[in-house]
């Protein structure tokens, strides 16, 4: 029954999506609590920031990856069979980071345990878009959305506590049991609402896609160690926009596109997911960014830049259900006008008194952003959604699940090369100069992306169901 019918979403429906989740949950925890760790890691290894970074950048490239065959597995393949291919790798993954001996097992484990993270949480929207009824879609996406959008926010903090106090790998020892208890009570419960089609894998479009996605990243994440040269970044970005020319051209001609292309010529979808991605873009930008600044220009340990976001991560906790249901009742346009007007203000005054942060300023703005975050995140996801008809609903959901995790490797690497450019600016200051320096130029750039995405998102129309 489609979810414009439906009436009630019964028990075993309700825990399958909080079930797939919070395995989601877990493993989007994970990825960011590493952030704090390189250092440690470095020393642990015995080896360069450049090398350590790939425990976060090939963890999302490998979910990214993943992520782009939703659409297709999850009209191929049983559902259940989906979840337990993702369960199994987030704690196979898990096992492998928790007992590593080199950095290579660590990634070997972090890729495996990404792959997890990918078959998990496009499963929660779909289920969301398919068995719940639309009026109580944006009540749903946002409570389920609240805890994957906690989990970037959550992670720094998670990460510092656990690895000043205790040991890194700790932090996948913990989240392993809460895995495998999501995994088990999604698995009992999910029920898939029509039966899988034999179709052809699009083994070039695959190819095609997850090379624009490494070179992508390859060019944005030299930045900060060899500037823009030819070789290391104009190179790859030209192979990689090549790449996805060739994705899009096969993507539209062939007969069994991996992402039905054509969501794109729908402007209010896109709309959506620009938003969706940009905003998804600053917000583990500034994960990545704050903690990093507390630590090499304000001195502070792993455990106090950590400990800095979560009064943000917990309003985001708070709000997002809220938001969601205001959407159910109002539509897009208030909250989305809302939070575009709050995220200006948090990013505006981080700009303005960028060579002035304090904690107690970084703590308030950022519990500002995070309001705006709220009221727009969760709700561009199902708005964009709602505007799919059903037979694109696969298509629209890994894309968006996709960008989210995609924007935030390139938010990351974008962030670090401009963090990076503070010393090249002032080669012969203090560290805490260089820093600031590369930190106000992080955080203009995040100003004039936020007002783009405030424009964009004023100009959102109310909808109709398109199912």
């Amino acid at each position: 029954m489609s979810a414009t019918t439906t009436t009630q979403v019964t028990p075993a429906t309700k825990r399958a999506i909080f079930g797939a989740a919070g395995l989601a949950f877990c493993g989007i925890l994970v990825e960011t609590s590493m952030n704090v760790t390189f250092p440690t890691l470095m020393r642990q290894f015995s080896t360069s920031l450049n090398a350590v970074q790939w425990v976060t950048t090939a963890y999302l490239l490998a979910v990214a990856a993943t992520m782009v065959v939703a659409a297709f597995t999850q009209n191929r393949f049983k559902w259940r069979t989906i979840i337990n291919i993702g369960g199994s790798a987030f704690v196979i993954g898990g096992l492998l980071c928790a007992i590593s001996p080199s950095l290579w097992v660590l990634l070997l484990g972090r890729i495996i345990q990404a792959i997890g993270t990918g078959f998990a949480l496009p499963l929660v929207f779909a289920q969301i878009m398919r068995q719940v009824p639309f009026t109580a879609q944006g009540r749903f996406t946002g409570t389920a959305g609240m805890l994957i959008a906690l989990a970037p926010s959550l992670g720094p903090t998670y990460g510092g506590l656990v690895t000043q106090l205790l040991t890194w790998r700790l932090i996948f020892w913990i989240t392993l049991p809460f895995g495998l208890l999501a995994w088990f009570i999604t698995a009992k419960n999910i029920h898939q609402p029509q039966q899988p089609t034999v179709q052809r894998f699009p083994l070039m479009q695959f190819i095609l896609i997850v090379l624009t996605l490494i070179m992508m990243t390859w060019a944005f994440n030299s930045i900060g160690t060899t500037g823009f040269s030819l070789v290391n970044f104009w190179v790859p970005l030209m192979v990689a926009l090549l790449a996805l020319w060739g994705f899009f051209k096969l993507a539209a001609t062939g007969d069994q596109p991996l992402i039905n292309v054509a969501i794109f010529h729908n402007r209010a979808f896109s709309k959506a997911l620009a938003i969706y991605f940009l905003i998804q873009f600053i917000q583990i930008g500034l994960t990545f960014l704050l903690p990093n600044f507390t630590q090499l220009a304000l001195g502070k340990d792993a455990m106090v830049s950590g400990l800095m976001l979560l009064a943000g991560s917990l309003t985001s906790a708070i709000l997002s259900p809220l938001t969601g249901k205001w959407m159910d009742r109002a539509g897009i346009q208030k909250p989305a006008r809302l939070g575009g007007i709050l995220l200006i203000l948090a990013t505006l005054g981080f700009a303005l008194v960028a060579t002035h942060l304090s904690i107690p300023i970084i703590v308030g703005l950022f519990v500002v952003y995070q309001m705006g975050f709220s009221c727009l995140f969760n709700n561009t996801l199902t708005y964009g959604l709602q505007q799919l008809p059903p037979h694109q609903l696969g298509d629209g959901n890994a894309t968006f699940n996709t960008l989210q995790q995609y924007s935030g490797s390139l938010g990351t690497a974008i962030m670090a090369a401009l963090l990076a450019t503070g010393s090249e600016l002032h080669p012969h200051s203090s560290r805490f100069i260089q820093t600031t320096a590369g930190t106000q130029l992080a955080l203009w750039l995040s100003l004039v992306i936020i007002v783009v995405t405030a424009l964009i998102a004023w100009s959102l129309k109310p909808t109709k169901s398109a199912n």
